[in-house]
C-alpha cells in the first residue's frame, strides 16, 4: 500500500487500528500504532520523515508469523478482526483513547535548537532551548494561511465557495487562535493557554491537512503545492508540539 493511502486512512479519524502489510511484515501507523502499543502489544515504535508527503511518521511492524496470536487477543477482547484484503487489516470495537497528541511529541520530538555562540544569541529568529513557541507558531500560521489564500484563489467555481472556504476558513481559525494565545502567553494569563487549548488547535490543522489532500487528489492544486502546504503544516505541529510537552 502506498504511503499517500495509508496516511489517508489515518487521517480519516476512524477509531480503527489499521494494519498494512509490507512484503512480509505488517505495520501500524501514527494513531493506529498508539492504539496497537496501548491495547494489544507495546511493540517499538520508530519514526523518520518521509520527503514525499512532507511530514513525519511513527510507525510500528511485526511478521506475518504474528498475526494469528494479534487477532486472537483481539477477539479475546470482544473487539472485530477484519481482513479487508491482502494488504490491509482492521481492528475495531477499540474505547475511545485520549493521550494520542502527548504520545506522538514522545515518539517524533521536536529538533533542539542550539544556540552556537554568544553572538548567535542576539540575532532575531533564534529560538533558545525552551523559549516559548507560540510567537513562532502564530507566525508559522499566518504563513501558512497566506499560502492557503493563494492556492485556493484560482480553483473551478464548483470547489470555490464550499471546499475552498471551508479550508480558507480552517487557515484564518488557526492564525487567529494562535495569536489570541500568543498575546496571553505572558504572566498569569498564560495559564489560559494550556495544554488543551494547544490540542484544540491541533485539531483544526489535521482537518485542514484533509482537506489540503482533498485538493490535491481533486487536482485542483498541484503536486509541489501540495508538498509545500503540506511542508508548513508539519513546521507549525513541530512547534505546537515543542510548547505541549512543556505544558503536560
Amino acid at each position: 500500500m502506498k504511503t499517500e493511502d495509508i496516511l489517508l486512512i489515518e487521517e480519516s479519524g476512524e477509531n480503527l487500528i489499521n494494519l498494512v502489510r509490507d512484503r512480509l511484515f505488517w505495520q501500524a501507523w501514527n494513531r493506529s500504532a498508539f492504539l496497537f502499543v496501548t491495547h494489544i502489544k507495546k511493540y517499538r515504535v520508530h519514526k523518520r520523515f518521509i520527503q514525499k508527503v512532507a511530514q513525519d511518521v511513527a510507525w510500528l511492524g511485526f511478521p506475518k508469523t504474528a498475526v494469528a496470536q494479534i487477532e486472537n487477543a483481539v477477539r479475546t477482547k470482544g473487539w472485530s478482526f477484519e481482513h479487508k484484503n491482502a494488504d490491509h487489516i482492521t481492528i475495531g470495537g477499540i474505547p475511545q483513547t485520549n493521550g494520542y497528541e502527548k504520545w506522538w511529541v514522545g515518539v517524533v520530538k521536536p529538533p533542539k535548537v542550539i544556540v552556537a555562540s554568544a553572538e548567535a544569541k542576539d540575532k532575531p529568529g533564534k529560538l533558545k532551548e525552551g523559549q516559548p513557541q507560540l510567537l513562532p507558531a502564530y507566525k508559522a500560521a499566518y504563513d501558512l494561511c497566506l499560502s492557503v489564500y493563494k492556492a485556493t484563489a484560482k480553483i473551478p467555481k464548483e470547489y470555490r465557495y464550499e471546499l475552498g472556504t471551508r479550508v480558507r476558513n480552517y487557515a484564518t481559525d488557526i492564525a487567529e487562535e494562535l495569536h489570541l494565545m500568543s498575546n496571553a502567553a505572558s504572566g498569569a494569563a498564560r495559564q489560559n493557554a494550556g495544554a488543551g487549548a494547544i490540542t484544540g488547535c491541533a485539531d483544526i490543522i489535521h482537518r485542514l491537512r484533509i482537506d489540503v489532500r482533498i485538493l490535491h487528489d481533486l487536482r485542483l492544486i498541484g503536486v509541489n503545492q501540495w508538498g509545500f502546504l503540506n511542508q508548513q503544516i508539519e513546521d507549525l505541529l513541530e512547534l505546537l508540539r515543542a510548547e505541549f510537552r512543556k505544558r503536560v
